[in-house]
């Protein structure tokens, strides 16, 4: 063949391969996923599509609440119409399970933390940036009526060193940089806003290096001037703006209308199904969550649900423990009722053999730097008390059913039983990740397998120390 034929054909042929349709990007159609053992398909009726159903029912909730005139603090807020539509919901539920002595215990809320509105919009040369992902911090100050007008400076990841390198930040906005992307409190970047607000700062904005653009909503930060969380994307546009800036500064309008509601009630619910016996089994789940909250705590009240709707099944006679089962309020809102009131009532914990949490039971896993969801739940933290017994109970059951968590326990429980976990032998399985707190927490980035695992694993373990002696399990 001629080298002219050679070269006609090669370009006949690279012609029909730009013809051809782009290969598609092919995708898993479902989770991967434990076989359940043989030896435990008594715990088969526990599903996760059904545990589902019931993260669908608490994020719709918050999105209710939303669409009804909270565009921007939303979710299952305490003190709230959806708090009140969250507890009858679970009432109803505990009703219709048959359970006994089902109740709401109210409480009176100190004045609540309602930020009504909020703005901060950056400009230069007539150009003007809109950081529509700011949000303030839980009980972050409000600004004057008037709003601030202050210029913006940038402080790098808000270290020492860096306050040191940048402008003088004494009545400015100043943004800083953080990938301490596990913290969403006063600690974050090793005390950063602390060090900001004693240099004088009039604002501040914690850029969270998380991919995208999430709304997140942070816990206090005990800071005496305005504070915001912001996407990734809105900040890094901000630090842009700031750094190519010529001959004035940038400036920054803020504005944060917030109102300290009183006169609010909230409430634990409680349910329980007798045993045979004056011992009892305490499973607590917290009701309330910003945003959907589809993680955080949707996915833990469907783990609290799906236990009580297993044990139900099963005649009172062979239950030798009640199991008691407490819908918690205040987890989110700096006062913690709930879990206040039970720390000052060790006697409820009297005759407790174990008190578990259901809390962050089921989001997907996620890595930094890929804003995508894989097909797999996330790593679980765990802890399980102090007894050997107990300790190998809890262990077999995760494996049974494929938990996938870190080798070693955490030193205390960190989620909603952290105030009174010491009156009762104690477990927790819990995951949290990088949408943690955020508008992006949603009902996609929860996992089916996950969730489902957990909530066997607990079941099973109810089971497996029912004929434990309860001094052996502490």
């Amino acid at each position: 063949m001629s080298s002219r034929v050679h070269l006609v054909v090669l370009l006949v042929a690279a012609s029909l391969l730009l013809a051809q349709e782009p290969r598609p990007i092919h995708k898993r159609g479902a989770e991967i996923g434990w076989h359940l053992p043989s030896s435990e398909l008594a715990y088969a009726s526990i599903d996760g599509k059904h545990l589902m159903q019931y993260v669908d029912e608490l994020t719709a909730m918050a999105r209710r609440y939303r669409d009804h005139g909270h565009p921007q603090f939303w979710g299952r807020i305490i003190g709230t119409e959806a708090d009140t539509e969250n507890a009858e919901w679970m009432l109803a539920k505990f009703r219709e399970l048959g359970m006994s002595d089902v109740h709401e215990q109210y409480f009176d809320l100190p004045p609540q933390w309602m930020p009504q509105s909020w703005s901060a919009v950056a400009s230069i040369h007539g150009k003007s940036l809109s950081l529509d992902t700011a949000q303030p911090t839980y009980l972050s100050k409000a600004t004057p009526a008037d709003g601030l007008d202050v210029e913006a400076v940038y402080a790098g990841m808000g270290s020492e060193a860096d306050i040191a390198l940048a402008r003088d930040v004494k009545g400015k906005a100043v943004f800083f940089y953080s990938t301490d992307t596990g913290s969403r409190h006063i600690g974050i970047s090793d005390g950063a806003i602390k060090r900001l607000a004693d240099r004088g700062a009039a604002a501040i904005f914690v850029i969270l290096g998380v991919p995208g653009n999430e709304r997140t909503q942070f816990y206090p930060v005990n800071c005496p001037v305005p504070s915001f969380s912001l996407g990734q994307k809105d900040g890094l546009a901000m630090r842009d703006m700031i750094a190519q800036a010529s001959g004035e500064p940038v400036r920054v309008k803020i504005r944060l209308d917030v109102n300290l509601t009183p006169d609010r009630k909230s409430g634990t619910v409680w349910g329980s199904l007798p045993g045979t016996t004056g011992e009892n089994v305490m499973l607590v789940a917290h009701r309330d969550g910003w945003f959907e909250g589809a993680n955080d705590n949707a996915t833990g009240v469907a783990t609290l649900m799906g236990i009580a709707e297993y044990f139900a099944k099963i005649p009172q006679e062979k239950r030798r423990r009640t199991l008691t089962f407490l819908g918690t309020t205040g987890h989110h809102n700096n006062s913690a009722e709930s879990g206040a009131w039970l720390l000052k009532h060790p006697e409820v914990f009297a005759k407790t053999a174990l008190l578990f949490n259901c809390e962050h039971t089921g989001l997907k896993q996620t890595a930094m730097g890929i804003n995508q969801f894989s097909n797999a739940p996330a790593i679980y933290r765990w802890y399980s008390g102090n007894s050997p017994k107990l300790l190998d109970i809890a262990d077999q059951a995760m494996k049974a059913f494929g938990v996938p968590t870190f080798p070693e326990s955490s030193p205390s429980p960190p989620g909603e039983i952290g105030r009174y976990y010491q009156f009762a032998p104690s477990i927790e399985i819990i995951n949290t990740g990088y949408v943690w707190h955020s508008d992006q927490e949603t009902p996609e980035t929860i996992s089916l397998t996950g969730m489902e695992a957990v909530t066997r694993a607990y079941a099973k373990i109810i089971a497996d120390t029912d004929s434990v002696d309860r001094k052996e399990l502490r």
